[in-house]
């Protein structure tokens, strides 16, 4: 009995206590809220002022973007402009050194040709003059021969000339001989 009054007596003063001390928290919890609200009131102010300064900011930041990306829109704008400028030129120019590349290749398959015809057309020059050469050649032997001929015809020529003159020469004076002969 004694140690369930003397817990019971603990228990009332500890019930005071806790009676004493939710008394000082009420009383600690009012004053910290009323400082609390005072410096809630200026801090919520700073921490209001310091959100629009930042919100400025960012709206700042924001708008600079926006001109930035609607800048670089129209850029891309005018690139892509551009780009089928720039397309349409190549293609017309591939188009273009193609067709060239064909009258190219055209003009290089005639050059080769004519070259080849040529190089025959010098073959067969080539050939012709052999031929004109040799005939030439041949040519001159048959003169040189005929002249040979012509000059050994006119010595036989002019030995039987000679001949016959100096014949009718003799007969001459034969007939002379016999008439001064017949005279006498």
């Amino acid at each position: 009995d004694a140690l369930i009054k003397e817990r019971k007596a603990q228990l009332a003063a500890l019930a005071k206590q806790v009676v004493e001390l939710e008394k000082k928290i009420v009383k600690q919890r009012d004053s910290t809220w009323r400082l609390l609200e005072a410096k809630s009131h200026k801090h919520l102010q700073k921490k209001i002022e310091l959100l629009e300064m930042r919100l400025s900011q960012v709206t700042v930041r924001y708008n600079t973007i926006m001109t930035r990306n609607d800048r670089l829109r129209e850029e891309t704008a005018s690139l892509q402009i551009q780009k089928a400028i720039y397309d349409n030129s190549y293609c017309k120019m591939e188009k273009s050194l193609a067709q060239h590349n064909r009258l190219l290749n055209a003009a290089i398959e005639q050059a080769t040709e004519d070259y080849e015809q040529w190089m025959e057309d010098l073959g067969r020059i080539s050939d012709i003059r052999d031929v004109r050469y040799r005939e030439t050649i041949q040519y001159n032997i048959r003169l040189l021969e005929r002249k040979c001929a012509l000059h050994q015809e006119t010595r036989l020529k002019n030995f039987f000339l000679s001949k016959c003159t100096d014949l009718s020469m003799l007969k001459e004076q034969a007939k002379e001989r016999e008439g001064i002969r017949g005279e006498f």
